[in-house]
């Protein structure tokens, strides 16, 4: 299939798996409800049979009791979550569309996907996510003051995304701003591979070769050894070659990483 007969066929099949998993969510809430009746009902029973005299089915009728109620609750809980997921369907439609196109480079298809999104969503989640990866897109344009005023747009603002902030700090020329951000993701053990080798970069620019090995041989297990190499290869091109022999001494406890960092002394 192509062009706009892929994208309808595309769409044809998302409608139909979600009006599946709709049938099957509310058949699993009738079950639910018919279990927590139930378990209600006998606990009421057994309540009554201990009040006749039967003490031994007092706490047995208080637990079905507790079990009815919970089932309920978690039931209402899900019937809740897939209203709201239900409200959101088209905005997660292009949520999805939008994020298979920044995989893909495809910026500029990917703000405006996400732009629909965030303009349809009915729920904060999704509108914050859309927000994100607009975000990104315009990042990726080479915007990133307009990066930044959609990441502004974020509500509550710790829902945002590290990552894309320190980024768009980098291009905007702060990159203390971005370690700053980054060393607080790794604090929070949230710091992801790509954040690692922002970070590694960022100390590079604003604190030179012999901090940005210390911020490697910080997440080296985040880096991994291709990356590693990376950093040992560019501080021996540096002349920081103090700061390489550590970064070496550090991996060659690992002996996937020992032919690597072989490898980049060669180089």
């Amino acid at each position: 299939w192509k062009g706009g007969d892929g994208c309808l066929l595309e769409r044809l099949l998302t409608i139909t798996m979600r009006d599946l998993m709709n049938r099957q969510r509310r058949a699993s809430s009738l079950v639910a409800v018919a279990i927590a009746l139930a378990a209600m009902l006998f606990g009421l029973g057994a309540l009554a049979a201990a009040s006749l005299g039967h003490a031994g089915y007092r706490l047995p009728g208080f637990a079905l009791l507790v079990v009815g109620g919970s089932v309920a609750s978690i039931a209402r809980w899900r019937r809740e979550r897939a209203e709201l997921a239900e409200l959101d369907r088209e905005a997660v439609f292009e949520l999805e569309a939008a994020r298979r196109s920044l995989e893909q480079g495809e910026h500029a298809a990917a703000m405006a996907a996400s732009s629909r999104a965030a303009a349809s969503a009915k729920t904060s989640r999704t509108r914050n996510a859309a927000l994100v990866t607009l975000a990104w897109a315009a990042l990726g344009q080479g915007y990133p003051e307009r990066a930044k005023a959609t990441l502004d747009r974020i509500k509550p603002f710790h829902a945002l995304d590290v990552h894309c902030l320190a980024a768009i700090e980098s291009a905007l020329g702060n990159p203390e701003l971005a370690i700053a951000v980054l060393e607080g993701a790794r604090a929070a053990h949230t710091l992801t591979c790509d954040g690692a080798k922002l970070l590694v970069d960022c100390y590079v620019r604003r604190h030179g070769m012999d901090q940005a090995v210390i911020a490697a041989l910080q997440n080296r297990e985040l880096l991994g050894t291709e990356n590693c190499k990376m950093v040992v290869k560019a501080a021996c091109d540096a002349g920081a070659h103090a700061a390489a022999a550590k970064l070496t001494a550090a991996l060659r406890s690992d002996p996937r990483a020992l032919q690597v960092i072989e490898d980049a002394h060669a180089g």
